[in-house]
């Protein structure tokens, strides 16, 4: 009986714990205009909880997939911010912007 029982708590841990595993793939605009931006983006990416990052120049569409109990959404908009790209949620602060390569300078919207 009492195997019985750590086994059906071992069990249950395991279901709980894989709940709160979830992960997500998603797609965010990020802006950028060249190939120096495509390794900055998905390098600032490179980060625990973030499983894939792959940003296309042509769509300015990086798709992410990443694991919410370790990263949240807003976490990565502020990240890519960071590393002086905006997205539709978060603008780089326009210092981080202005020491970007001048070929990285694309149209900021106001």
């Amino acid at each position: 009986m009492k195997k019985v029982i750590i086994l059906l708590s071992i069990f249950i841990s395991i279901q709980l714990s894989a709940q709160t595993k979830k992960v997500i793939d998603t797609k965010i605009f990020v802006n950028g205009m060249c190939d120096m931006c495509e390794d900055r983006i998905e390098n600032a990416l490179d980060v625990k909880g973030i499983k894939v990052a792959d940003w296309d120049l042509e769509s300015k569409m990086c798709r992410i997939v990443y694991r919410a109990d370790l990263i949240s959404e807003e976490k990565i908009h502020q990240i890519l911010a960071d590393a002086g790209h905006d997205t539709k949620k978060e603008k780089a602060k326009k210092e981080v912007y202005e020491n970007l390569h001048h070929c990285c300078h694309y149209k900021r919207e106001e």
